[in-house]
C-alpha cells in the first residue's frame, strides 16, 4: 500500500503492511513498545510477545520501513478455521490518517489468503473510535461481555466473515 503526494505536501511515504515471518529480540522490543503506546496497561511481556510471534501470526504496519503499528492474531480453539485478532496498535503520532483501516484491511487478506474464514475481536465497549474502524471494514457485533473492574469497561465482540457465509 502507498499513499499519494499531492503537490506541494509532504513527501509521499510508503505504507505496507507485512507478516513477520520469524521472531526476533527486535520483534520482541516493538511488540512491547507498541503495546505500550496504545493501551493504559501492558498486554505482553517479554515472553507472551516471543510466544506470541513463535507460534500466533504477528503483522506489522510500517511507514517508510519503519514498524509503526503492530497486530496480533492467533487461531480460535473452538474454530480452527478462524482466528482472533488479540491486539492491535498504532504508534502516536500516526493515528487518525485511516491507517488503521489499511492496516486491517492487509491483516484480513492475509488471513484470508491463509484459508481462514472469520475474525473475532474484543473491544472496550467505550473505544468508539476502534470500533468505528473494526466496523468499517466489515465487523459486525456478535456479544458483549461484562468486564472485570481492571478493564475499565465492558467489552464487545465483534466478528467478520472472510467468505461468505
Amino acid at each position: 500500500m502507498e499513499s499519494t503526494q499531492p503537490e506541494g505536501q509532504a513527501p509521499r511515504i510508503d505504507i505496507v503492511v507485512e507478516a513477520v515471518e520469524s521472531p526476533s529480540a527486535e520483534m520482541v522490543q516493538t511488540l512491547i513498545e507498541v503495546d505500550l503506546q496504545t493501551f493504559m496497561e501492558p498486554t505482553f511481556s517479554a515472553y507472551t510477545a516471543l510466544a506470541l510471534l513463535k507460534n500466533g501470526q504477528v503483522y506489522l504496519l510500517k511507514a517508510d520501513g519503519r514498524a509503526i503499528g503492530t497486530c496480533v492474531c492467533v487461531k480460535r480453539w473452538a474454530e480452527e478455521d478462524e482466528a482472533l485478532l488479540l491486539s492491535m496498535g498504532i504508534r502516536p503520532g500516526w493515528r487518525g490518517r485511516g491507517l488503521g483501516q489499511k492496516f486491517v484491511h492487509g491483516v484480513l487478506d492475509d488471513l484470508r489468503d491463509r484459508g481462514l474464514k472469520g475474525v473475532t475481536l474484543l473491544v472496550g465497549k467505550t473505544n468508539f473510535r476502534a470500533i468505528r474502524t473494526y466496523q468499517d471494514v466489515g465487523f459486525m457485533a456478535v456479544g458483549e461481555y461484562a468486564a472485570s473492574p481492571q478493564w475499565g469497561g465492558d467489552l464487545l465482540e465483534l466478528r467478520m466473515p472472510l467468505y461468505g457465509e
